[in-house]
């Protein structure tokens, strides 16, 4: 499987960079991924761990009511899909005028007048918005309700750019293996602490903003927060890692002591344009890294 849209913050560009640190020694048989988004990491994890259960989270209730959605009525929510897509390509990819018209049609209804929508309408017009908007910026703005609302993409698409077969593997897969898709914070996760349970967390970034969080929403007082859970779960037997930005004033060894911090050299897109920002990640662990087959056979 892959992520069904575009996520700002997806950790795709840090997979081979991760792999020869993220993986536990040891085996796991629930996996927990604190903060979902687009579901890269439980993807990863999902192949990694052909047996595992999953439990995800995320505090975004539209997003997580689309994920529940499409667990429980995939094929209603194709049915509305299909529909959107196909009004949507009937306008000509050249005629921008309209195919913003019909964008801005759409995002105004989820706004504002969702309530003439069904729970599952309402899911299918958010994925279909976010298969055309801009960049996978996650955006909340004044007059949109607290509601999702980032403004159109380049609109010029010419053939069917939502991956039905997607839409059906991942539901298939939160019915078959995802015991919990829950929108809570991530302390109030219910799970079973244990010694094959892996919990991961990928938070908002210190100093860091996109998603829908703004500036002080997730401030570092919730960082302290995520220190101290992740403490929690380790005194229980848990594995678990977290990715985070470094800015060099010690707050890790600060909070999370005794726990591992591996850097990565990572480049940022600035919000309002192309600039990439040279930066340090963070992958912050409790555990040993899974040994390969020949490290095993050798000691």
């Amino acid at each position: 499987m892959k992520p069904l849209f575009k996520w700002a913050g997806a950790k795709n560009k840090m997979k081979d960079k991760y792999r020869p640190y993220f993986w536990p020694n040891k085996k796991i048989d629930l996996f927990v991924d604190a903060f979902y988004g687009a579901g890269t990491v439980t993807h990863w994890a999902a192949d990694h761990y052909p047996n595992a259960k999953f439990i995800i989270n995320d505090r975004n209730k539209e997003l997580i009511t689309f994920y529940r959605n499409l667990r429980d009525n995939p094929d209603e929510m194709i049915g509305y899909l299909k529909e959107l897509e196909s009004n949507y390509l009937a306008i000509h990819h050249k005629d921008l005028e309209k195919r913003a018209e019909y964008y801005e049609d759409k995002r105004l209804t989820y706004v504002y007048d969702y309530d003439k929508l069904n729970t599952v309408e309402e899911s299918a017009y958010l994925h279909f918005m976010m298969r055309i908007s801009f960049n996978g910026w996650w955006k909340v703005y004044e007059f949109a309700n607290g509601r999702y609302s980032t403004c159109r993409g380049t609109l010029t698409e010419k053939n069917s750019f939502i991956n039905y077969r997607l839409l059906k593997e991942t539901s298939e897969f939160f019915n078959d293996r995802v015991t919990s898709i829950s929108n809570t914070d991530f302390a109030e996760i219910e799970f079973d602490r244990g010694d094959n349970v892996y919990v991961y967390c990928d938070p908002p970034y210190r100093e860091s903003y996109g998603y829908e969080y703004k500036e002080g929403e997730f401030n570092d007082d919730d960082q302290k927060r995520l220190c101290d859970f992740m403490l929690e779960c380790h005194n229980n037997g848990c594995a678990v890692s977290m990715s985070n930005r470094e800015v060099g004033d010690g707050f890790w060894s600060k909070h999370i002591p005794d726990m591992e911090v591996l850097l990565f050299d990572a480049k940022y897109t600035a919000s309002h344009g192309p600039t990439l920002i040279n930066a340090k990640e963070v992958l912050i662990r409790n555990f040993e890294s899974e040994q390969s087959a020949l490290e095993s056979l050798f000691g």
